[in-house]
């Protein structure tokens, strides 16, 4: 089929159904790359129970951050991501920050707080050279 047919087929969205991008806060992802030699569960109970709150407790995080979430990858989909041709990606977990502004977010990591706390502590759970970040706008479709 070719792009124009495939077009012509696919059923339109109203404008209306269409969500905005938000603007009342933005949203930065850190795919968390764990220390080599950690198992997976020493990285999880870590990162929960020793990072996280450091870096929660944090003066300049409760200031700025409106939202940190940490989601830990559990290979119990990794036979069927493969089957369906997807990658099997490297990391063990993902961060999740929001605030009202990258500004809001750049100023907690960039912060002495930051810097003299919880920095030192991420060699100990993290491999910093393969942790990355993804920075953008939410759009929600749904929500329950």
């Amino acid at each position: 089929m070719s792009n124009a047919a495939a077009s012509a087929s696919a059923p339109s969205a109203s404008a209306s159904s269409i969500p905005e991008v938000r603007k009342d806060r933005v949203r930065v992802i850190g795919l968390m790359a764990k220390k080599p030699g950690m198992t997976d569960d020493e990285f999880y109970t870590y990162w929960r129970e020793v990072h996280g709150p450091l870096f929660a407790n944090m003066e300049i995080t409760k200031k700025n951050i409106l939202k940190y979430e940490q989601h830990h990858y559990t290979t119990a989909f990794e036979e069927g991501v493969a089957a369906m041709g997807f990658d099997v990606v490297p990391y063990r977990g993902v961060a999740v920050f929001e605030a009202e502004s990258y500004a809001k977010i750049f100023e907690v990591f960039q912060s002495e707080e930051y810097m003299r706390v919880v920095f030192p502590d991420e060699a100990n759970f993290i491999e910093r050279s393969k942790t990355g970040f993804i920075a953008g706008g939410l759009v929600t479709y749904v929500d329950k």
